[in-house]
């Protein structure tokens, strides 16, 4: 226990920034519990490279930043064990070393802020997030389940699910997910909603300015996205076409994410329809100018096929943008009636969805008021109280 018998946490950080939404959900927790839960000591080991962007200032925080030299060692080490236990060879996980900065000041429970094999090699309770298991849900789109990513993935819930005190899922939905694919007590899955991370200051910067860092049109839709397939980029790109085909319009759309796996593809798709000058590859952008290009966008356009829920919807609505996004499982609960739902697979529907937003301002209106009633409803305070009350019981299983 910490000073007075509080109940001291461990947060394993080791995102990093080009992880996207798993970083933000990172980032997200630390700040709620910094901000809002006071009534525990924390010990923050930073296990990333890069500088850890928040300022610790509380008394009842102590950021570790463990040695550079032993995480490259560890990435490298955990990236070929990885591997090997992709192909089945399961025991090699065991060779990861503790960090001695964590040994010499081991918490009493241990929230992780993404899934990771540390879950069950070391010896801390551990409360760990589960974003989804599309791995087997939807096993067909490469990302999840190609070059071993299956086994890879399977391995690593099986035996965490197995050993943590505390499961946190983004929703009810998820939770579902786990109950129904893995053995385990209900009692210690938990939902906790996404929060739509708070946008850092623009540092000054003006729409004009970032319109021209861009090079961004005067209306556009918005997508930002890793270019994976089950992204759905290349139906969205279709269906843009489809809208020139049938009204004579050329909407721009504005694709942000790092040039990266399925990108080649996809720019050559534009080009080949002939949309080079309609679509706008503006690459990896800077959490701080995110704000400006949701609340200048006709709609977030997000036509994913995987969930349970996503948190660029969240973004959006807090930014007062209308949300067009995917008819499925999970979205379909977390979106209700403030975005416009379509089937990810229907190019059509999806082609209506733009041009319907584009002729109707009062729509796009009334979908941003129900938006921001619904990110309103659940909020930063909100998440780190309710995250409070499950390290409580993961921490003291005796309160229970």
């Amino acid at each position: 226990m910490g000073a007075e018998g509080r109940l001291k946490v461990g947060i394993y950080f080791n995102a990093r920034v080009e992880q996207g939404g798993l970083y933000q959900y990172a980032l997200t927790l630390v700040d709620c519990l910094y901000r809002y839960v006071p009534e525990y000591d924390y010990l923050l080991y930073h296990a990333t490279l890069e500088k850890f962007p928040m300022q610790i200032l509380a008394d009842n925080w102590r950021l570790i930043q463990l040695p550079r030299l032993a995480i490259g060692f560890r990435m490298v080490l955990e990236v070929l064990l990885n591997k090997l236990a992709q192909f089945g060879l399961k025991f090699p996980l065991k060779l990861i070393p503790r960090f001695k900065q964590i040994s010499e000041t081991p918490p009493d429970i241990m929230v992780y802020v993404k899934p990771t094999p540390h879950v069950f090699e070391w010896p801390y309770g551990a409360i760990f997030p589960i974003h989804d298991l599309q791995h087997r849900l939807q096993p067909e789109f490469p990302e999840v389940s190609d070059h071993g990513e299956f086994l890879r993935r399977e391995f690593l819930y099986t035996h965490s699910i197995e050993k943590a005190k505390a499961i946190l899922t983004d929703s009810q939905t998820g939770k579902e997910d786990v109950l129904h694919l893995y053995s385990t007590d209900e009692s210690k899955i938990y939902p906790l909603p996404y929060i739509a991370p708070s946008f850092r200051t623009t540092k000054g910067k003006t729409f004009g300015q970032i319109k021209a860092q861009y090079v961004l049109p005067d209306d556009y839709f918005f997508y930002p996205a890793a270019f994976w397939s089950h992204k759905n980029h290349a139906r969205l790109i279709l269906a843009l076409k489809q809208v020139e085909e049938v009204h004579g319009v050329a909407f721009h759309l504005v694709l942000s994410g790092s040039k990266q796996r399925e990108y080649n593809k996809i720019h050559a798709m534009v080009e080949e329809l002939h949309l080079s000058e309609n679509v706008h590859f503006i690459g990896f952008v800077e959490e701080e100018d995110l704000l400006f290009l949701y609340q200048h966008a006709l709609a977030l356009v997000m036509p994913t096929f995987f969930g349970p829920t996503n948190i660029p919807i969240l973004e959006a609505w807090s930014a007062g943008c209308s949300v067009i996004t995917s008819d499925i499982r999970g979205i379909r609960e977390q979106a209700g009636d403030a975005a416009l739902l379509i089937d990810p697979r229907d190019i059509t529907a999806l082609a209506n969805a733009l041009w319907t937003l584009s002729q109707d301002q009062k729509r796009r209106a009334v979908l941003i008021a129900k938006g921001t009633t619904r990110v309103n409803s659940w909020g930063a305070s909100d998440f780190g109280r309710r995250l409070a009350e499950i390290i409580q019981i993961a921490g003291n299983p005796s309160k229970m």
